[in-house]
Parts: structure tokens; C-alpha cells; sequence
């Protein structure tokens, strides 16, 4: 499996994520989605100089990674 990178599918950030856990735009996916399972988190703060940037969300990163797990909404 190539090794995606979160800036591949980074959205734009959402008021009310919390700033940790997060990740920077080069982790990758993967670490991502270690981290929202990790933590119950269904997007996770994508932060560059301490200050959020954008956001990723788990369903999103599943996908990306060739993985179609339905989500509760």
C-alpha cells in the first residue's frame, strides 16, 4: 500500500474540533485514522505552527485507503 499522506484529503477546518489529538498536513493517513479510533473521533485537527489548518475526517480517510466502512451518522 502506498503511503498516503493526509494533505491528499484535508477539508476545511470546523469550529468546535478540538486542537488535540491532531496531526500535520505530511502524517500519514494512517496515523490519522490510529488516532481518531485511538480517541472516538470521527474528524481530527490538521495543525501547522500550533494552529489549526483544516481537518480529516475518518470516513474520508478509510476510503482513501480503499476501505469502505459505513459510519453511523
Amino acid at each position: 500500500m502506498k503511503n498516503r499522506k493526509v494533505e491528499e484529503i484535508v477539508l476545511p477546518y470546523k469550529e468546535g474540533i478540538p486542537p488535540n489529538p491532531s496531526v500535520g498536513i505530511d502524517d500519514k493517513i494512517i496515523h490519522a485514522i490510529e488516532l481518531m479510533v485511538d480517541n472516538n473521533l470521527k474528524n481530527i485537527a490538521v495543525v501547522l505552527n500550533a494552529r489549526p489548518i483544516g481537518r480529516v475526517c475518518l470516513e474520508d480517510a478509510l476510503n482513501k485507503l480503499g476501505l469502505q466502512v459505513p459510519l453511523e451518522r
